[in-house]
């Protein structure tokens, strides 16, 4: 009988209790490292995003710039000219396995091919360039009488490198400051002889440039607001 009077004083006891708390999960810091983990993974995720006042450099910093962006293109003419030519070595390969005949129409085609290319590519490089001069030269048409179309590429997507449209334009106004339409050079107006205002950017001229003309042209005050 004492027996069993001990049994029932020991539930009692667990159920005033409950149970040991050293055998709860720890779930008060579960939510806090969450949030935490979270936060961390957040905090570094711009690692790859351009230093602060990168556009702001230094004449000795835009000449390493300039460099860089020389060998870049260099390199990715390079990479081109590597993969053209091996194609043309898988071409040959596989043309010298056809028959006369079958070799004759592949030739006709290829030259089809490349000769519609050629043009479709002229048009993206003539529209690409006066939408990258309008904004720089007085007239962006003269950018097509003044720089050679075959130094730039069209990629396999139809897109044209910005930055060798721009560094071609500045290396352009340079040369020939007259062109431009506005800064240290004014142009003037022949009939009067007095100085033309400077052209404000529309929101339609602002959806036909880069990221970086935007920028800049906010920069100089050429936007109408």
């Amino acid at each position: 009988m004492a027996e069993t009077t001990v049994t029932v004083t020991e539930d009692t006891d667990e159920q005033q209790h409950g149970p040991d708390e050293s055998q709860q999960p720890d779930d008060q810091h579960g939510p806090a490292g969450d949030e935490q983990n979270h936060d961390d993974s957040e905090s570094g995720g711009d690692d790859d995003a351009d230093p602060e006042g990168a556009d702001q450099l230094g004449d000795p910093g835009k000449k390493a710039l300039a460099s860089m962006k020389a060998e870049r293109n260099a390199a990715k003419k390079q990479a081109k000219e590597l993969q053209k030519q091996l194609d043309q070595i898988r071409a040959e390969q596989e043309r010298a396995n056809k028959s006369p005949d079958e070799q004759a129409i592949d030739a006709a085609k290829a030259e089809a091919r490349a000769e519609a290319l050629e043009k479709a590519n002229a048009r993206i490089l003539r529209s690409e360039l006066k939408a990258a001069a309008t904004g720089k030269l007085r007239d962006p048409s003269d950018a097509l009488a003044f720089l050679d179309l075959s130094e730039f590429e069209v990629d396999d997507d139809g897109n044209v490198d910005a930055d060798e449209l721009a560094d071609a334009l500045d290396d352009l106004l340079t040369r020939k400051p007259h062109l431009a339409a506005q800064g240290g050079t004014a142009s003037f107006d022949s009939a009067r002889g007095k100085p033309k205002p400077r052209k404000k950017l529309s929101k339609a001229d602002l959806e036909k440039m880069t990221p970086a003309e935007v920028t800049k042209a906010y920069r100089e005050g050429r936007v109408d607001t």
